[in-house]
């Protein structure tokens, strides 16, 4: 071990004085030494910048994910949207709420509603429609059939109604629209009546 570490001592020497003695003799020398010495410097600074980077743009990658809110996607399971009944039984609620405003602002304000607000209305009738097939999806869950039979027929007349509402409106008749919106109304309330019994996971 001794005669080894002698060896590399005498190596190490013997490279010095050879840099050293041709630095001496040609200038160019200390030039070549210097710009190999300085090039390794440079690589290594190089890598050592590179290393850091990819660390830094890791952690940042990272801490990016981590942090960033998760995007709102509704999830039954999650809880973050309503059960099949429910959704059709809130959208029916909505549909009944707004016809009983379009119904006052008729009836109380016929002469400011002009020719833009009835098409609008008129529009608004196949809402009301398409309300039925929502009240088609809740009915499937009565299931005393008296009941299940007053629902379906209620739904029926509910949708003959909308297409009854399409004269008056046509017409601009403000009582006549009243008048059906206010038998759609009870429909509305009829079938409500008759979810009483339905149970509460629906």
């Amino acid at each position: 071990m001794k005669n080894i570490s002698a060896c590399a001592a005498i190596a190490v020497l013997l490279c010095t004085n050879t840099v050293e003695a041709f630095s001496h003799v040609n200038g160019k020398g200390s030039i070549r030494c210097s710009t190999h010495l300085y090039a390794a410097e440079a690589s290594k600074s190089r890598r050592d910048f590179f290393s850091v980077g990819i660390v830094s743009t890791g952690v940042a990658i990272a801490s990016t994910i981590l942090l960033s809110p998760l995007p709102c996607v509704a999830d039954v399971s999650d809880g973050n949207a309503l059960p099949q009944g429910a959704a059709q039984f809130s959208r029916v609620l909505k549909v009944r709420s707004q016809l009983q405003s379009v119904a006052k602002r008729v009836t109380e304000q016929p002469s400011e509603i002009n020719k833009a607000e009835w098409d609008k209305i008129d529009d608004f009738l196949r809402t009301v429609y398409s309300s039925g097939e929502d009240m088609k999806v809740i009915a499937k869950g009565i299931y005393d059939p008296t009941k299940k039979t007053k629902a379906d027929e209620d739904i029926k007349l509910l949708q003959s109604l909308v297409q009854v509402a399409q004269k008056p409106i046509s017409k601009q008749d403000a009582a006549g629209f009243g008048v059906v919106a206010a038998k759609a109304d009870n429909l509305f309330e009829e079938f409500f009546d008759l979810l009483r019994d339905i149970p509460d996971e629906l």
